[in-house]
């Protein structure tokens, strides 16, 4: 019995050290990467990778890149997804200019998350530079999605704007760690 015990507080033990290995390393990469790019809210990379389950099991800066890369595409399936819904909900004609601009960041958005599948496996070979240019490609795209709807005459209110800085920020956690990495 006594045995039971003393594993059940080893295991748990291990556990709590586990967990604060991987805070500290979501904390500390965050704070490095929020300080050469005062573009990234600090704030926001510590509270986005908390909140996902593959950050909080990452043992290294790469597996952190990786993780966050993921987590921006399934964003970004998100974001084509309520485009799409959009599309769906509202009869835009043929020659709609507005349609047309969603229907644009519909495929900017599926094209982001495929060009970060890409960042994945080029980070995996460790070669960041690729990784580094598909990401800032992702990062740009999403800021041309929102470029679209300001730039229209007269300008239009992106019913993206919100998710595309969120999107923004998502991406700039991977694009910074992979910096990092370099």
């Amino acid at each position: 019995m006594k045995f039971l015990i003393n594993l059940a507080i080893m295991f748990f033990l291990l556990i709590n050290i586990f967990t604060a290995n991987t805070q500290s390393l979501i904390q500390t990469s965050c704070k490095k990467a929020a300080a050469r790019d005062p573009k990234l809210r600090l704030d926001f990379c510590i509270k986005s990778l908390e909140g996902h389950q593959r950050s909080k099991t990452a043992q290294s800066l790469g597996e952190l890149a990786t993780a966050s890369m993921k987590n921006a595409g399934m964003r970004s399936r998100s974001l084509e997804a309520k485009a799409d819904k959009i599309l769906e909900e509202k009869d835009y004609g043929k020659n709609s200019v507005l349609g047309m601009v969603i229907k644009d960041c519909a495929m900017i958005y599926k094209d982001n998350a495929v060009t970060l599948k890409e960042a994945v496996t080029s980070v995996r070979v460790r070669d960041y530079k690729t990784a580094i240019f598909v990401m800032s490609s992702a990062l740009n795209a999403t800021r041309f999605c929102e470029t679209r709807f300001e730039t229209k005459d007269p300008p239009r209110i992106s019913p993206f704007t919100r998710d595309n800085e969120f999107l923004t920020q998502m991406i700039l956690i991977p694009l910074d760690f992979t910096k990092m990495l370099k």
